[in-house]
């Protein structure tokens, strides 16, 4: 059986035939999906490889490194994303809710809730204790070190650092951490990538975890080295072993956003060619700017041909341009008073002065880096408003439903930086605590290698959310808790708040209060709710 012919052809219409047949053809598909189409216009030329997350980004991660990095010190906008960002995922303090599961540990809610006080406020004092016990260069409390390692994670997409036991005279812990630059992993003795071995990251030959991380002893590029460290490997331990139990050694946080990704991506990488274009652009416009303003006017010759002839011609009849030249310029060094303050312009005998009044046109320039701006910020998962400063277009509305999309972003960045760094820490940590006995072990309570989720559970309290318009997000709050759709500890950290620490507060100033015959007085807080009018006024 054979296929029926498409097209029929009448004897002596080939030439319509053939039209027909070419127009028909190009309405057909050429693939199923107009993505893969190599002959369309649109496509041509568009061959993208087909590699593995590892196979795209090792070997043009160094290069892409050094701009980004380049870039973040010179440019103000690219600095401001990351510093917002930071700022929003850790601030100025990163603090412990320790909340142990009272039914995997065999006690008592009460009991759970008082294990997880003591747990915190033991941490918190090392964490931020003001001889900087818990770095291991002696320079940030627990809450710097995150943030060093946010700022990492968010420029070039990944930070590291090492667990260090260094005991020292009259300390009580050993546990500290070291921060190390990502730039320091590597393969030994310049060794290419194998199926285990990416770029420092030694891998297991049939699960591919990561098993150990090779760190040079000082940066490849630490030119102020006069030992050699940047030549020498050392080869860190994912985990330390103890028999079956393992505790945290080497901490590598990124953003695994690929299966078989073993390093990570910077998120300006999308960004980085337009955002060196718009710098680029910026450093032009200003320059001409200056330039123009500095240009007050020119002065040009109105030389007639005949004049020119006799004033410039020599004995061969040629024209001594160089003569007149010097001529001119030696008459207004002397005279000094062309342009003076307050005087009359005395020129060349056929020059004219041309004052510089047409000014650079430049009502383009803030649009244009307004709409770059925003689809720079929106690359960062931050605002315009955040990266720009500028709120002068924006209400109520409008900022509030652009926090809430950035918050998602942030509180996603922020659980990648919990996992990965502070709950190693806190793990590592708490481990020594109870082994020192410091943290009493409530009875037939299981061992912390037996069950160590019910001694970790914990919340990770960041900086606030911020207020908007805050009597009418507190009103909010209020009517949330009321209708038991949240809870005062989730209000409170969301705001940066530690709620018992509230209460306490709160209960200590009405003793304080009631003692100065104040209860009654003038410290009513209670919220007032507002008019509609009060409404439309702060929305727009």
């Amino acid at each position: 059986m054979t296929d029926k012919p498409i097209f029929r052809v009448k004897a002596g219409d080939a030439t319509g035939a053939s039209a027909r047949m070419s127009a028909t053809a190009a309405e057909w598909p050429r693939t199923s999906y107009a993505a893969a189409d190599t002959s369309s216009q649109s496509m041509w030329g568009w061959y993208p490889s087909l590699r593995s997350a590892d196979a795209e980004w090792l070997n043009e991660r160094d290069t892409s490194t050094a701009r980004i990095r380049d870039l973040e010190r010179n440019e103000g906008w690219a600095s401001a994303g990351m510093d917002r960002q930071v700022d929003m995922m850790v601030g100025g303090a990163l603090r412990l809710n320790s909340k142990p599961d009272a039914k995997i540990l065999g006690i008592t809610t009460d009991a759970a809730h008082e294990l997880g006080q003591t747990i915190q406020s033991a941490f918190n004092a090392w964490a931020s204790d003001h001889l900087f016990r818990c770095d291991i260069e002696r320079q940030l409390p627990f809450a710097g070190l995150a943030a060093m390692a946010a700022r990492e994670f968010v420029t070039i997409g990944e930070a590291c650092a090492v667990m260090r036991w260094y005991p020292r005279s009259g300390w009580k812990y050993a546990t500290a951490v070291n921060m190390v630059d990502p730039d320091r992993l590597s393969n030994p003795d310049g060794q290419p990538d194998s199926s285990t071995m990416r770029r420092g990251i030694e891998q297991h030959s049939v699960t591919h975890e990561p098993v150990a991380y090779h760190l040079r002893r000082a940066h490849p590029s630490d030119l102020l080295n006069m030992e050699g460290e940047n030549y020498i490997w050392d080869r860190i331990p994912r985990w330390d072993r103890d028999g079956d139990w393992e505790r945290p050694k080497f901490l590598h946080i990124y953003d695994k956003r690929r299966p078989g990704q073993s390093h990570g991506v910077s998120r300006l990488v999308g960004s980085l060619v337009k955002l060196r274009m718009l710098s680029r652009y910026s450093e032009s416009e200003v320059k001409t700017a200056a330039i123009n303003a500095t240009i007050v006017g020119a002065i040009y010759t109105q030389l007639g041909a005949e004049y020119a002839a006799e004033r410039l011609g020599d004995d061969s009849g040629r024209a001594n341009w160089e003569t007149f030249t010097e001529d001119r310029a030696n008459f207004y060094e002397k005279s000094r008073r062309v342009m003076d303050d307050a005087r009359f312009v005395t020129l060349f005998p056929t020059d004219k002065l041309d004052l510089n009044t047409q000014p650079r046109q430049t009502a383009g320039y803030p649009q244009f880096q307004t709409a770059f701006l925003q689809a720079f910020a929106a690359s960062l998962g931050i605002s315009y408003e955040q990266l720009s400063m500028d709120w002068s277009r924006t209400n109520y509305s409008s900022a509030r439903a652009a926090l809430n999309e950035v918050w998602r972003s942030v509180t996603r960045l922020r659980a990648i930086l919990i996992w990965g760094f502070a709950m190693p820490i806190f793990a590592a940590w708490l481990e020594e605590a109870l082994d020192l006995g410091e943290i009493q072990v409530p009875a037939k309570a299981p061992e912390f290698r037996d069950e160590p989720y019910a001694w970790l559970r914990s919340d990770w309290i960041g900086p606030g959310r911020g207020y908007i318009d805050p009597v009418k997000e507190a009103q909010a709050s209020q009517l949330r808790i009321d209708s038991q759709l949240s809870t005062l500890e989730r209000e409170a950290a969301e705001q940066g708040q530690d709620w018992e620490i509230v209460l306490e507060q709160l209960s200590r100033e009405k003793r304080e209060r009631e003692r100065l015959g104040l209860l009654n007085g003038s410290t009513d807080l209670s919220i007032v709710p507002r008019t509609d009018a009060e409404d439309k006024r702060a929305s727009d």
